[in-house]
This record gives structure tokens, sequence and C-alpha cells, in this order.
């Protein structure tokens, strides 16, 4: 596995370890770019009724990510493996998934915004990062009741939803393709990226 691939690997695992669903009511699908210093990643994200998929291509392939909070799963799915692997759904730390960070040890409204034709709340938000307090913008749809981006520039991160559609995803988008292995262990499933 690549350096860049690892990274990935272990990236997307600690995130879906941690994801917080998104509003019930919600469904939409959207192009998500995620832009991690000078690298930039385009995905795509489906939400539905609380569930959500993301899917990323880059060098290594597609990665897949589905999140059930009403089975309080998260499968991982490499499709050029047809394998899978089945995390458990938490909430507790940050992740990749666009979201209000638990616990913050600031956050404060800053402003109004339209972004990608909605109306938006700024908010700034201070958390605990790997070297230190970072300081996260992020803009919450009010129509959608969710964030649709976010931006740390401590990081040089962003992560944002482009294109926004409304309406129209398939409940199959958010079910286990058939005939795929199931890995059980973060070794089996690392091993499959190689």
């Amino acid at each position: 596995m690549s350096a860049l691939g690892r990274i990935w690997f272990w990236w997307v695992l600690l995130a879906v370890l941690s994801v917080a669903p998104a509003a019930a009511a919600t469904e939409f699908s959207a192009l998500m770019v995620v832009t991690d210093g000078g690298k930039v990643v385009p995905g795509k994200i489906y939400v539905r009724d609380g569930k959500m998929r993301q899917e990323f291509n880059d060098e290594e392939g597609q990665t897949v990510t589905i999140v059930r909070p009403d089975k309080k799963v998260v499968w991982v799915i490499i499709p050029r493996d047809r394998a899978y692997m089945e995390l458990p759904l938490k909430t507790q730390l940050p992740g990749q998934f666009l979201q209000m960070p638990v616990g913050p040890l600031q956050k404060r409204q800053v402003g109004k915004d339209r972004l990608q034709g909605y109306e938006t709340d700024k908010f700034e938000v201070t958390v605990r990062g790997g070297n230190g307090l970072e300081k996260q913008n992020i803009w919450v749809a009010a129509k959608l009741g969710v964030p649709i981006k976010m931006e740390c520039r401590e990081r040089n991160f962003c992560l944002e939803y482009k294109a926004i559609k409304e309406g129209g995803v398939a409940e199959r988008l958010f079910e286990l393709p058939p005939g795929y292995q199931k890995l059980t262990s973060p070794q089996g499933f690392a091993d499959k990226l190689n």
C-alpha cells in the first residue's frame, strides 16, 4: 500500500468510528471536495433518513463508506476487492463527515453566508487538535439541517459539499453489495488495500 493509501485508510477508519448521524429528514446528494494541504480529493456523498454514503476515488481505487445509524454500524467497502469491513458506529470523536464537533471548547456564530445556493449560519468552533488548539469554521445550511462546509486554517484543510441536489437518493445506496467478503480485522482490511 502506498504511503498516501495508508494515510487515507487510517483517516477513513478513524472517521467512520466517530460519525454523528445527520438530520433524519434530510435527503440529498452532492459532490464532496476535500482539500488537504495542496492535495484535492473529490468524492460524492448521499444522505437519506439519517443514513450516509461517501465515495472516494484515488490512485488506490474506490472506497465507499456507508453509515447506518439504524443498525449502529459503518461499512467500509473496497469494490475492486469485493470486500468490506463492519465497524461499530460511535459518536464521540470528530469525523470526515461534516458535522458540528462534539464537545467543542468554544462555539460561536460569527455570521451568515450564502453557499451553494443555501443560506448558512457560519460558526467558529475551537477544538483540541493534534498540535494543540485549532479553530474550525463551519457553515450549516438551515434548510438541510447539516453543515455543508468546514475549513481549518491550522491544518490547511477544507471539506465542502458542492452541486447539492435535494431528494432522489435511492435506498439501495445504503445496502451492502451482494457477494462481498466480510473482513474481520483492520489488518485484513489494510492487506486488501495493498
